[in-house]
């Protein structure tokens, strides 16, 4: 049971190591790294990102508890979140550090469509559109053992110690390959 970010970091480093907290790009074993925005430009560019982000994290969460940890990476990255609809309170536990970076951390049962505004403002950041927010969030499912960096409109990371999990992204989303 997680009560508060020593409790997270400690499961998480039993789950996944001693990995990067800030970013997935370093690792090279069962990673995979996936196109988003495709070869759109524009607003089609952010919906492409939008939708092929959405079905990744469908097939990887789906009903599954899943924890957020975002780095909250400018003093209005949490009003931003808000201001695009990201309801934290509704989270079924939430709780900050602010020891070393700021982190904001939210718990939800089951994955919930609730997230869609923290995937829509890591795209829009990039794109200078709004609603966006300056932020780096793990996407994490422990008893899974996976976790998802969407990192901008051009792609993302998904990392697991679990062969067979990546085995079954790669073959279900293998045309977005990177």
């Amino acid at each position: 049971m997680i009560k508060n970010v020593i409790d997270f970091e400690k499961l998480f480093n039993q789950k996944f190591g001693d990995i990067d907290r800030s970013t997935l790009s370093s690792l090279i074993e069962n990673k995979l790294r996936f196109d988003l925005g495709g070869k759109e430009v524009g607003l089609e560019r952010i919906k492409k990102a939008n939708d092929r982000s959405n079905q990744i994290l469908q097939y990887c969460f789906d009903e599954s508890p899943i924890w957020l940890r975002i780095i909250l990476w400018d003093e209005k990255g949490e009003i931003n979140l808000r201001s695009a609809g990201l309801d934290i309170e509704s989270a079924d536990n939430y709780f900050r550090d602010y020891t070393h970076e700021n982190v904001l951390y939210l718990h939800f049962e089951k994955f919930p469509a609730l997230l869609n505004p923290v995937v829509t403002s890591i795209i829009n950041y990039d794109m200078a559109e709004e609603p966006s927010a300056n932020i780096t969030c793990y996407f994490i499912d422990f008893d899974k053992s996976v976790i998802i960096n969407i990192y901008d409109d051009r792609g993302m990371d998904v990392y697991s110690p679990n062969k067979i999990m990546i085995n079954n992204l790669k073959n279900k989303f293998h045309k977005w390959l990177i």
